[in-house]
């Protein structure tokens, strides 16, 4: 059994469609997959209709943001409903608060001389959820950043002059809506957010896994997170967080996640 429980599509920031990910995920040898886009579930249906008589087990998630303690903090849920009314409330208003975001990054940008606009940056999105990654496209695109990376490094990244903050809640309300809806919230990457302090207080608030085999933990963070999943007595999850061929980030389902952990998750949403 091979998983990767956190990749991106076109419905927020990847650069494959949901039907291009699953036959991808196909073609790669995984037989769990889950697509779990920032504050989306748009493509959730596409991907269910690619995955029929795939042998592809196909978990429902999205990917919220949160913000504590001057951290960003992201969520992963699993098992979500996308026809739920109250997530599709919650969704409506990450994006919203996505959308202002944006703009105030491109008026500082515009402000400050480069040439970037907001109808760049949402075509980009092409009607996903719009990110901080399609800005940086936008300023590849102008010739004011030499790659994606750059342009977080020197201009929009945390503490960059262009940086704006999200307007989100707290990531223990964030857990705790998801476990009302019956959704499985699991912390994305900590070691990326560093958010170890906060965990106590999420796993208080009804978290219930820990991503720790992200493809930007070391082998001794995901040794770390692991145990202390263990510890907690919570799932454990993990995956490339895969944005596209042309992205920094390793190849779909290149990461290895314990045979046993996926089962577990798959348990807890009823699949075991």
């Amino acid at each position: 059994m091979r998983a990767d429980l956190h990749v991106h599509s076109t419905a927020s920031d990847g650069t494959c469609t949901p039907a291009e990910l699953v036959a991808l995920a196909v073609s790669s040898g995984v037989t769990v997959l889950s697509i779990a886009d920032h504050d989306s579930v748009s493509g959730l249906a596409e991907a269910r209709r690619a995955a029929e008589n795939t042998g592809l087990t196909l978990i429902p998630a999205v990917e919220l943001s949160a913000a504590g303690d001057g951290v960003d903090i992201h969520i992963l849920a699993y098992f979500v409903d996308p026809d739920d009314q109250r997530l599709t409330d919650e969704l409506v208003a990450l994006r919203t608060a996505r959308h202002r975001r944006a703009e105030a990054m491109v008026a500082g940008l515009r402000e400050a001389g480069y040439p970037v606009d907001i109808d760049t940056v949402l075509a980009l999105s092409d009607g996903g959820a719009v990110g901080r990654s399609h800005v940086a496209r936008a300023l590849v695109r102008a010739g004011s950043a030499e790659s994606i990376a750059d342009a977080f490094q020197h201009l929009i990244g945390r503490g960059m002059r262009f940086y704006v903050p999200k307007d989100t809640k707290t990531p223990e309300t964030v857990v705790s809506t998801l476990r009302t809806l019956g959704a499985i919230p699991v912390i994305a990457h900590p070691g990326v957010s560093r958010a170890d302090h906060m965990l106590p207080a999420l796993v208080d608030a009804g978290l219930l896994g820990i991503e720790a085999y992200h493809a930007d933990h070391t082998p001794k963070q995901r040794a770390e997170y692991a145990a202390l999943a263990a510890d907690f007595g919570l799932l454990v999850t993990g995956g490339t967080d895969y944005h596209g061929p042309s992205a920094p980030n390793p190849a779909l389902g290149s990461i290895d996640l314990p045979e046993d952990a996926i089962r577990a998750l798959l348990a807890a949403g009823g699949l075991g």
